[in-house]
């Protein structure tokens, strides 16, 4: 069994770092072997658009390391990412590495679901609001079902050893994803979010004013008040139309995306002259 973690932090030695070899620790101690991947010293370019991952499979224009980090992935039965929180969010590497999975986001139909948890160190209370959401869209568009999320405070470079209560769920979560490997269970073990999904607590309030919308999962619901506190509830069909299922993502790319190929081969010649004067514009 190989349990990876992907390491979201550009520093070295850090908080995230400490917590993710701590969390590795007791999936070592459960028996599992274990590997940390630092993304900030592979080459993760940017998504250039040119749409060829779309339409060939495993094809990308980038030549850079990004498909080494996708094929340790593929390799491990369990992830672990961590990354501290920057501006409300977390790291610029996440980022990148998600707009990069478009390699393989129309490509899961048939993958093995594997478990994945994130842990996320940051300095001040209420400054945290989208760490979950990138990390959710990321384990989602790798095939993996997260089974746990933890905000750990910590302030100062590598104080989360100084947190004991930190270090000791971090430990949990490592030895949680080796019991859902060997068990298959892939359930959720963490603090409930109002989304039954990604157990996020964000929510979109759509312009009828009634109607709120997990804007990860895209499904929809109705918001009231119980006993003075806010209560949120799903439609079972609402499931359905989850943009991460399965089904869902594989009829988007056949209905939507595989199409627009006809369309652009054969709008090639009028684009590219209503384009020149766009080429021309500006130019250098």
């Amino acid at each position: 069994m190989k349990i990876l973690a992907l390491n979201g932090s550009v520093r070295k030695y850090g908080n995230s770092e400490i917590l993710l070899k701590q969390a590795l620790m007791g999936a070592e101690a459960e028996g599992a072997e274990v590997e940390i991947l630092k993304l900030a010293d592979y080459n993760i370019g940017p998504c250039l658009g040119c749409g060829l991952c779309l339409f060939r499979e495993n094809v990308c224009q980038q030549k850079d390391n990004t498909h080494e980090i996708f094929e340790k992935v593929d390799a491990a039965d369990g992830v672990i990412l961590g990354a501290p929180c920057y501006f409300l969010e977390l790291t610029a590497v996440v980022k990148q590495l998600i707009d990069r999975c478009w390699i393989i986001g129309h490509n899961k139909i048939g993958k093995p679901q594997k478990p994945a948890s994130v842990i996320v160190p940051y300095a001040t209370r209420g400054w945290i609001p989208y760490v979950f959401t990138q990390a959710n869209i990321l384990f989602n568009v790798m095939c993996l079902t997260k089974i746990n999320q933890a905000a750990i405070c910590t302030q100062g470079i590598s104080e989360v050893v100084l947190n004991q209560e930190g270090m000791d769920l971090a430990d949990r979560m490592g030895r949680e994803i080796v019991e859902a490997v060997r068990t298959k269970d892939l359930s959720y073990r963490g603090e409930k979010g109002i989304c039954p999904a990604c157990h996020d607590k964000l929510l979109r309030v759509m312009s009828d004013m009634e109607t709120i919308e997990c804007p990860t999962c895209g499904v929809r619901g109705k918001l009231s008040l119980v006993n003075g506190k806010i209560d949120v509830k799903f439609e079972e069909k609402a499931w359905e139309e989850a943009r991460f299922r399965l089904d869902v993502s594989y009829n988007h790319y056949t209905y939507h995306i595989a199409p627009s190929k006809d369309y652009f081969l054969r709008t090639k010649d009028e684009r590219k002259t209503k384009t020149q004067k766009y080429r021309e514009y500006l130019a250098k």
